[in-house]
């Protein structure tokens, strides 16, 4: 596909699963409604920076019964916003279209549980503000052995498509096959919601998904869900931003470390139980 049709495509698909009102609004805290830290002179001109986001993916970011966005990475994106005397337009995309959103500027920022590997260091630039891992979450009623993904040999397993558990049970699969063992019988799905949804009505064995994805929804319904096994791969995620683009890089890294620096990095993580994914 040429570079031109793939930016139309793009561009389809961000006007189609948008937000219905193609925006939404985080009104800067009333405390920081100056700029502490300078904003990039293209964003200060418009008073707003852009973040792409599935907005699917609690605690770290999701919608209310109101239908809005909440969570950690939300308000942490909009007090980052504020402290630069901007406000947030939050566009709502799938995962696999994050990253090209940004490449072809529909969006200033990814703010994203994205992980931070060297592979996407190479495409786009990345501020850390978290970390996270890998977890394995099953009905309460499976008492079955294990705790590994290669230990869901034969059973069906759910994960949110392009993310690193789907990744990572496409490998185990391959280690599978060379042993002679049946695969796992991977559910693509598009959103972390969708995988939850159909473990709950028994559509498949178990989900992959991260680890505060995973303690969210077992927090959430305890009588339902439990972690299988302990969490793994723990690594640093970043907010996602266009390769070579400093000032706002280097604006985003300022305005994070004075969240940090003030204590209000540490309410967040303790405001949306994220203890022991902080920095």
């Amino acid at each position: 596909m040429s570079t031109s049709r793939t930016y139309l495509s793009l561009r389809r698909t961000a006007s189609v699963i948008a937000l219905a009102a193609s925006t939404l609004w985080a009104a800067a805290p009333a405390q920081a409604q100056s700029a502490r830290i300078p904003a990039p002179a293209a964003l200060a001109g418009k008073g707003v920076i852009n973040y792409c986001a599935t907005i699917d993916n609690p605690p770290r970011a999701y919608f209310d019964e109101k239908q809005q966005p909440i969570g950690f990475e939300v308000e942490l994106g909009t007090e980052i916003a504020s402290r630069m005397g901007l406000k947030v337009n939050w566009v709502q995309l799938k995962f696999p279209g994050l990253v090209p959103a940004l490449q072809a500027q529909q969006c200033d920022a990814i703010m994203q549980e994205l992980f931070i590997r060297a592979e996407r260091l190479e495409i786009i630039d990345m501020v850390p503000f978290s970390r996270t891992g890998q977890q394995i979450v099953v009905r309460r009623t499976d008492n079955s052995l294990g705790a590994g993904l290669e230990d869901l040999s034969g059973k069906k397993l759910a994960v949110p498509n392009g993310t690193t558990i789907h990744n990572l049970a496409v490998e185990a699969n391959k280690k599978l096959k060379d042993l002679g063992k049946p695969e796992i019988n991977l559910v693509v799905l598009p959103t972390t919601t969708d995988t939850f949804q159909q473990l709950a009505t028994s559509q498949v064995d178990a989900v992959g998904t991260t680890s505060t994805a995973g303690a969210y929804y077992v927090r959430l319904r305890p009588n339902d869900f439990k972690a299988k096994g302990d969490p793994f791969g723990l690594i640093g995620t970043g907010i996602g931003i266009r390769k070579g683009n400093t000032e706002l890089t280097n604006a985003v890294k300022r305005s994070l470390d004075s969240l940090v620096a003030d204590g209000s990095y540490k309410k967040l993580i303790e405001k949306w139980n994220m203890q022991g994914m902080e920095l």
